[in-house]
């Protein structure tokens, strides 16, 4: 009778340690841990976030990239700037938008004389870079503000030049 008793008391006394180690574990509690509700990688739509187009291998971006002669720029702008505007849009803007403006499944071209969201002024160039596009009109994935860069006003306006000169090669 004295075995059992003693047994039982040690089989209890074992599960003390566990019971102290997750008494912490409890939601809330001190050093504790927020439970998981659920196993595995969350399901994100794949239209909410499309992948970036593939850069082909051997093209070139940024400074590398031949630059494009400027025409018919709005007042202000100069060809420094599209220059400078490409280096930048090579960084952030062309894993969506393509090399050069092409366009992509992801964002649409720029470097023709269409434009879905705005009528393609310069100042509305640099204020769409500015706030993105929440309501894409055709496009599955939204552009972030800047792109989801972190330029500066003067590299916002840099970049806008560059896509003024991509889509007013032909005209004002």
């Amino acid at each position: 009778m004295k075995a059992d008793v003693f047994r039982r008391r040690m089989r209890g006394a074992a599960w003390l340690p566990v019971a102290v180690l997750l008494a912490g574990c409890e939601p809330g509690a001190e050093g504790g841990f927020d439970r998981v509700s659920w196993r595995g990688e969350p399901q994100v739509p794949k239209a909410a976030f499309p992948d970036p187009p593939a850069v082909t291998p051997g093209t070139t971006v940024g400074a590398t990239a031949a630059r494009i002669v400027a025409t018919n720029l709005p007042q202000g702008v100069t060809q420094a700037m599209v220059d400078q505007g490409q280096d930048q849009f090579g960084t952030v803007c062309a894993s969506c938008h393509g090399q050069g403006g092409a366009g992509s499944p992801a964002a649409p071209a720029l470097n023709d004389a269409q434009w879905l969201n705005i009528t393609g002024q310069y100042p509305e160039i640099i204020n769409i870079i500015n706030v993105g596009v929440a309501n894409p009109k055709q496009y599955p994935g939204v552009m972030p503000p800047k792109g989801g860069g972190s330029f500066d006003d003067q590299q916002v306006a840099a970049i806008a030049a560059y896509v003024y000169a991509l889509s007013h090669q032909g005209g004002a």
